[in-house]
C-alpha cells in the first residue's frame, strides 16, 4: 500500500533534510573545531529492496543509528575508503598508511558521531522536538552486506529518502562526499510530516498550528513514491 502525503507538504521535505545538514556543519564547528560548508547535491526515494543497489559494489564504510523515537526507523550514512582516509587524516593530522591506527579510528567514530547526530538533530530542532538514538555503529563492509545489516527487518512498505551530499572544509582542499539513507516508520513519517507548515515570518518548515492541515481532500494527497518518481 503506498504512503499517502499531502502534495503542499512535499517542498517542505527537502527544506527539513537542509535544515539537517546546515546543523551538521555547525556541530563540526563546535565539536570537530572545522568549518564547513555542507550541501545536499541530490534527493530521491527508493523503495528498500532497491537500496543495496543504488548503494553500488565494492567496499565502502557504513555508519548506522536505529531511532528509537519519532519517526522511528534507520538512518545510514555510507562513503568510501577513501574518504575515510580522508576523514581520518583531516581529525588527527597523521597519513593513513594502510590500516588506521586506533587513533585514526576513534578519529573516524568521532566523526560519524557528530555526522550522524548533527542531521538527525536538525530535523528534531525544526520539528520541534526530540529525536533520541544511540551512537552509530560504523563497519567496513561489502556494500550489499552493509544495506542488509541496515534494513534487514524494515517494512516492505517503506520509502527510503536518499541523500547525496557534500561536505567542503573551507580554507583546505578537503571535501568528501556522503550518502545518507534515511528509512522512517511509514505511518510515523507521515504523520510528522502532516504537521509541518510554512512559517510565514522565515519561510521555513515549522509545526503547524493544531487548526493547520484541516483543509484539503483527496485532490491534494498523492502517493508518495508517484509524487517523486523521476526525481
Amino acid at each position: 500500500m503506498p504512503l499517502l502525503i499531502d502534495v503542499r507538504k512535499l517542498t517542505l521535505i527537502t527544506e527539513l533534510i537542509q535544515d539537517g545538514a546546515e546543523e551538521v556543519a555547525g556541530s563540526l564547528g563546535a565539536l570537530a573545531g572545522v568549518d564547513a560548508a555542507v550541501e545536499i547535491k541530490s534527493i530521491s526515494f527508493v523503495q528498500p529492496d532497491d537500496i543495496a543497489t543504488e548503494m553500488g559494489g565494492g567496499e565502502i564504510y557504513g555508519a548506522r543509528i536505529r531511532l528509537t523515537e519519532p519517526p522511528y526507523g534507520v538512518f545510514l550514512m555510507t562513503f568510501s575508503t577513501a574518504t575515510a582516509a580522508e576523514i581520518a587524516r583531516l581529525m588527527t593530522g597523521t597519513e593513513v598508511d594502510g590500516e588506521f591506527t586506533q587513533l585514526q579510528a576513534s578519529a573516524l567514530q568521532e566523526m560519524c558521531n557528530i555526522l550522524t547526530s548533527g542531521f538527525i538533530d536538525g530535523i528534531a530542532n525544526t520539528l520541534e522536538t526530540t529525536i533520541d538514538m544511540g551512537t552509530p555503529t560504523v563497519e567496513r563492509a561489502q556494500a550489499t552486506a552493509v544495506a542488509d545489516a541496515a534494513f534487514s527487518h524494515v517494512r516492505r512498505d517503506s520509502l527510503t529518502i536518499v541523500l547525496d551530499s557534500l561536505v567542503d572544509i573551507e580554507e583546505t582542499d578537503v571535501a568528501f562526499s556522503l550518502r545518507i539513507f534515511l528509512v522512517p516508520d511509514p505511518g510515523s513519517f507521515v504523520h510528522l510530516i502532516d504537521q509541518l507548515d510554512r512559517d510565514t515570518e522565515s519561510g521555513k518548515p515549522a509545526r503547524a498550528e493544531d487548526s493547520a492541515g484541516e483543509a484539503g481532500g483527496t485532490d491534494d494527497v498523492q502517493a508518495f513514491e508517484d509524487a517523486f518518481d523521476g526525481a
